[in-house]
C-alpha cells in the first residue's frame, strides 16, 4: 500500500481546565489514511469520535488541547506535524479547505444563513486557488452540479434556509471537495437525513473519493454505513482505540467484546424478527476515575486483570489488532 497522506501518531487529548482536575479524553490515537481509501471511526456517543475529528484539523479549542503525538499531513512543502501548527495561524488556515476539509454534522448551522451558498463556496476558491470571483462563481455552479443538485445557477443564487435537508448537505460536501483536498473528514455526513437521501450522500462520497483520489475519514455510529462504505475500521470506546481490522475483517470476526456488543445490537440484514441484545450501561462519563479497561463495567468476560491494566492494541492476525485481555499475547504487545 502506498504511503499514507495523513497519519495520527499517538494523540492524546485532554479537558484542562483551571476549575477542574485534567481528564484524558483521548488516549494515544493511531491511524492512517491513504488515497482513494475510507477509514471508518465508529462507536457510541461519548467515545470521543468528533473529538478526533477536531483534532486531526487543529480545531480544538480550551480547555481542549492535543497533549501528546503527532498530525502528519502531506502537503507541498513535504510531511508536517499540524498539531505544533497554531490553530489560529496562518499556516494552519492555509492547510484548512485546501489540504483538508471537513463536513460538520449539522449543515444548517454549519453554514452562514446570511449568505448564499455560492458565495460560501466562492469564499474557499478565491483564498486557496486564488481564483476572481466570476471563475470561482463558474466553478461553485459546476460543484454544486457536481454533487447532484438540481438547476445549479439558481441553487447557488440561494440562502440556507431556502434548500432541503439533504441539499444543504450536498453544499457542504462542494464546499469541502472545492479545492480538491487530499484528505476529507466526514462527520456524520447523514445525521437527521432520511434513509434515501442518507444512501445518496454516501454513495456520492465514495465516488467523489475514488474519483478525487480522496482519503476519506468517516466518523459514524451506523455499522450499516460502515458495512458498505469503509475500507478500514478503528472502533473507539471512551477515548481508547480497542479494535482495528479490515472492513470484511471486523464482520466476520470481531475481536472486542465491545464489537461483538455493537453487532448484537444490529437487526439482520435479511429482515428476520429476532430479539437485539443491547449493551448493558452507558459509556463512562468522562469526569469518572478508571482504571484498567473502561468496558470492563459493561463486559460479559470481564476478568480481575481487565480491571487493573488496560490492555495495548496488539495483532492477533494480519488484517486485525484489538485491545483485550481475552487476547493475552496481543495485549501484553509494547511499542
Amino acid at each position: 500500500m502506498n504511503a499514507p497522506v495523513f497519519q495520527m501518531r499517538n494523540v492524546s487529548i485532554d479537558l484542562d481546565s483551571p476549575k477542574t482536575p485534567a481528564r484524558r479524553i483521548a488516549n494515544g490515537i493511531d491511524l492512517e489514511l491513504h488515497r482513494g481509501k475510507t477509514l471508518a471511526l465508529v462507536g457510541e456517543s461519548g467515545c470521543g469520535k468528533s473529538v478526533t475529528a477536531l483534532s486531526a484539523m487543529n480545531l480544538l479549542s480550551a480547555p481542549l488541547r492535543i497533549s501528546e503525538g503527532s498530525i502528519l499531513l502531506e502537503t507541498e512543502a513535504g510531511r508536517e506535524d499540524i498539531a505544533r501548527l497554531n490553530p489560529s495561524g496562518s499556516q494552519m488556515r492555509a492547510i484548512r479547505g485546501r489540504r483538508i476539509a471537513m463536513i460538520f454534522q449539522d449543515p444548517m448551522t454549519a453554514l452562514d444563513p446570511v449568505y448564499t451558498v455560492g458565495d460560501q463556496i466562492t469564499e474557499s476558491l478565491c483564498q486557496h486557488l486564488g481564483l476572481s470571483r466570476k471563475d470561482a462563481w463558474k466553478r461553485a455552479v459546476e460543484l454544486l452540479r457536481l454533487v447532484g443538485i438540481p438547476a445549479p445557477e439558481q441553487r447557488a443564487r440561494n440562502y440556507p434556509f431556502q434548500l432541503s435537508g439533504g441539499m444543504r448537505q450536498r453544499v457542504m460536501i462542494a464546499i469541502a471537495i472545492a479545492c480538491s483536498p487530499s484528505v476529507l473528514i466526514a462527520d456524520e455526513p447523514t445525521t437527521a437525513l432520511d434513509v434515501t437521501v442518507q444512501a445518496q450522500i454516501l454513495e456520492l462520497l465514495r465516488g467523489l473519493g475514488e474519483d478525487l483520489g480522496m482519503a476519506t475519514l468517516l466518523i459514524t455510529h451506523d455499522l450499516g454505513v460502515v458495512a458498505e462504505n469503509a475500507d478500514e475500521v478503528i472502533v473507539m470506546y471512551r477515548g481508547y482505540v480497542v479494535e482495528k481490522a479490515g472492513v470484511d475483517a471486523l464482520f466476520d470476526n470481531p475481536a472486542h467484546p465491545y464489537t461483538q456488543g455493537l453487532m448484537a445490537s444490529l437487526p439482520p440484514a435479511d429482515g428476520e424478527r429476532i430479539e437485539l441484545t443491547p449493551i448493558p450501561g452507558q459509556v463512562p462519563a468522562i469526569t469518572e476515575d478508571i482504571v484498567g479497561c473502561p468496558f470492563a463495567s459493561r463486559c460479559p468476560h470481564v476478568m480481575p486483570k481487565c480491571g487493573e491494566t488496560m490492555p495495548a492494541l496488539g495483532a492477533i492476525s494480519s488484517e486485525q489488532s484489538v485491545a483485550c485481555w481475552l487476547y493475552p499475547a496481543a495485549a501484553e504487545a509494547r511499542p
